[in-house]
């Protein structure tokens, strides 16, 4: 028993378990027989022999604990194959067969596996006991014959010595069945995501965190001619075109570092070299935490319809640029023939001032009343223009329908008399006292209406009726509540205004031509009644602006009935209107007597002299000027000493009167500056004010508003 004496004199602990190990289990210590002389020799052996064995039976027990209830699966086959030790996660995998200890390992293998799968795994364990060469397997994935279940396995071997002395194998292994079952569910989800992102129309991306591209959609590589691997990270950039890839970058990196959704179009190259117009979208995406994981887009090739925009966009720069080009036609056709006109009317004015000879006046009323015609044409076709380019400026104000009635039955009753017509204005019933409108329009509108009735009957009568339908029932009773002339108030309703007449009327199918510009229902050369065809163009555009409507109804030889519907709010009290009340609206104002100093500026000399007489018949002086540089350096001079106030016409040579009136008011001049404009869309009353003029009236001169204008801002 020599041999066990370096064992029981202080071996290493690691030396003891092994030496253990390789004992049979029912080995005992203490059935060693040591000599008497040892005995002698060590007083204390027999104790220290009884602590090994204490020792040894705990790593014994150890040992077992730590391989039949670890979790992973570790077992030992012996040399005859047969299983001598297997931990709780191997009787898992083993758990039909029992008992399990002893069974025939070579059975085992047959049972679960198909028969190659089964001899591959024997003949790696007889060659790990045989050669004692370790052995590591790949990943093990294959269907079980007893279950009929796909497992996954990953393993090891390595022979050792067992305790009674022969070799045997044990065998780690994982069972990494649950982990490859979500490699590959998660495979499988990345090669749906694939094939469906390959399959789309668009071209999809996908980033990480910090922005680089880590999939690109095989319609990327199709549409881009650049394969995935050259476009992942920021090799995607390369395909932008170099023009685009500034503002693109200034466009997509705030919202990147913002985690925010973006689109975006830029020009990207495609395969065949040329470059088209792609919308590139993104969307941030999150983890189940919030946490940013990047970003996942699709870009679209957007050529066709960028293409067609851009087309739109010039065509809409050419129509601009027409609507343009034709208001500033408009404006300078305005200020060319409404200028001579000017002069021809207001020097027919002074004319007949001169004349005593009864055939003489006649010719000059001949010519008054033709170029009136000619001017009113000419306000037709502005009007049109202004409303068709939004430029028509509708000024709401609390005015009385009555008065307005009132006055178109001043205007149009001569004519009507002339025609032998009676002319009357009816009221079915209480109107509001007051309304909200703007009475300028609303009066042109109830002209053109009366004078198209006046105009197309030769026998019968022209008659305008007024009605009011309120909102309340009692509003809509002539009697009812009434208390004197008063009537309930009401806060909203609808005016309506029907002129009816006993003339020609109209073909049903010639109505709606009625209301396009430049149409009459009669274009023959040997029409009887002349006229634009904008009048109820005009009108119709006219009321919509004021929130109402036009419509006409007809038969051909009975007449026709043209109604005029007003929404109104804030009507006040509804009386009983009367036309008797209201002066005429030609009826002369007092005679204005002017004591000022007039510079006034215009290029025509026509007009000047008509200014001129106009301001010196009033009682005050006149220098004139023939352009805005000729009125700057004037008044910039010591000669101006004593100008009470500027007439300065807009359009002129050399400096037009909005620069002058500009440069007038950069040197500090204060006076009064009158703009006179021909009234085209370029030179209404907002653009004068806006270049500094005081206030602003309109060509043909009409002496009256002149001087009273004049008289306003000087005696002031």
């Amino acid at each position: 028993m020599t041999d066990c004496k370096p064992q029981v004199q202080g071996p290493r602990r690691s030396d003891q378990v092994a030496y253990v190990l390789n004992l049979p289990f029912d080995f005992n210590v203490m059935d060693m027989q040591i000599p008497n002389d040892r005995k002698n020799h060590y007083p204390d052996i027999e104790q220290r022999l009884r602590n090994v064995q204490e020792e040894l039976r705990r790593s014994r027990e150890s040992f077992l604990h730590l391989v039949q209830n670890n979790p992973f699966g570790i077992f030992i086959v012996d040399a005859d194959m047969k299983l001598r030790l297997v931990s709780k996660g191997a009787e898992k995998v083993f758990a039909q067969f029992d008992p399990l200890i002893g069974h025939d390992f070579n059975a085992i293998m047959h049972t679960i596996w198909p028969t190659d799968i089964a001899t591959e795994i024997l003949e790696k364990f007889r060659h790990a006991l045989e050669t004692g060469s370790p052995y590591i397997a790949p990943t093990f994935i294959e269907y079980r014959n007893d279950t009929h279940q796909r497992e996954s396995y990953e393993w090891q071997l390595q022979r050792l010595v067992l305790p009674d002395g022969r070799h045997g194998v044990v065998c780690y292994f994982y069972d990494a069945t649950e982990r490859e079952l979500l490699v590959e569910s998660t495979r499988s989800r990345e090669q749906y995501f694939r094939e469906m992102a390959d399959a789309a129309p668009a071209m999809v991306w996908v980033t990480n965190a910090n922005f680089q591209c880590t999939f690109l959609s095989r319609g990327w590589r199709e549409f881009t001619g650049q394969e995935e691997e050259h476009g992942l990270g920021i090799g995607w950039l390369d395909m932008i075109h170099p023009e685009d890839r500034e503002e693109t970058a200034s466009t997509i990196w705030p919202a990147v570092h913002a985690h925010e959704s973006f689109a975006h179009d830029y020009r990207l190259r495609a395969a065949s070299g040329e470059y088209r117009w792609a919308l590139d979208s993104g969307r941030p995406k999150f983890d189940s935490e919030g946490n940013f994981q990047g970003y996942v887009g699709s870009v679209i090739d957007i050529h066709d319809r960028k293409t067609f925009e851009q087309s739109l966009e010039r065509a809409k720069q050419s129509a601009e640029f027409a609507n343009r080009s034709r208001g500033e036609f408009l404006a300078n056709m305005s200020h060319e023939i409404r200028t001579p006109m000017a002069a021809i009317l207001g020097h027919a004015d002074i004319l007949k001032d001169h004349l005593k000879n009864p055939d003489n006046v006649q010719l000059v009323e001949i010519i008054r009343r033709n170029g009136n015609y000619l001017l009113s044409i000419i306000n037709d076709i502005l009007d049109l223009s202004k409303i068709d380019a939004g430029k028509m400026s509708i000024e709401k104000k609390q005015v009385r329908p009555d008065a307005i009635l009132s006055d178109i039955q001043s205007l149009m009753e001569v004519r009507a008399v002339e025609k032998d017509l009676p002319l009357k204005i009816e009221f079915a019933g209480p109107i509001p006292e007051t309304i909200a409108t703007d009475p300028v329009r609303l009066r042109q509108i109830l002209l053109n209406l009366v004078g198209n009735a006046i105009k197309f009957t030769d026998r019968g009568e022209v008659k305008l009726v007024v009605r009011y339908v309120g909102s309340s029932p009692q509003d809509n009773q002539s009697e009812n509540g009434a208390t004197g002339n008063s009537y309930p108030t009401d806060t909203a309703g609808t005016l309506l205004f029907d002129v009816i007449d006993t003339g020609y009327g109209i073909a049903p199918d010639k109505l709606q031509l009625l209301f396009d510009p430049f149409m009459q229902v009669d274009n023959t050369s040997t029409r009887t009644f002349g006229g634009t065809g904008l009048g109820l163009a005009i009108c119709r555009r006219l009321a919509h602006a004021l929130g109402g409507e036009v419509k006409v109804e007809s038969q051909p030889g009975k007449g026709s009935r043209f109604t005029l519907s007003l929404n109104v709010t804030d009507v006040g009290t509804l009386i009983l209107p009367n036309l008797d009340v209201f002066p005429s609206a030609d009826a002369p104002a007092e005679d204005i007597r002017l004591s000022a100093n007039v510079l006034v500026v215009d290029d025509r000399r026509d007009i000047r002299y008509l200014a001129q007489h106009f301001i010196e018949k009033a009682g005050g002086n006149v220098v004139t000027a023939t352009n805005g540089l000729e009125a700057v350096e004037y008044i910039s001079s010591e000669k101006s000493v004593g100008v009470d106030l500027i007439v300065m016409d807009m359009q002129m040579p050399v400096m037009d009167g909005y620069q002058a009136v500009t440069e007038l008011r950069r040197r500090g001049c204060q006076l009064p500056i009158i703009a006179l404009t021909a009234n085209a869309m370029k030179s209404d009353r907002d653009e004068c004010l806006a270049a500094g003029c005081t206030d602003y009236t309109t060509k043909p001169l009409d002496q009256r508003k002149l001087v009273e204008v004049i008289a306003r801002l000087t005696q002031a």
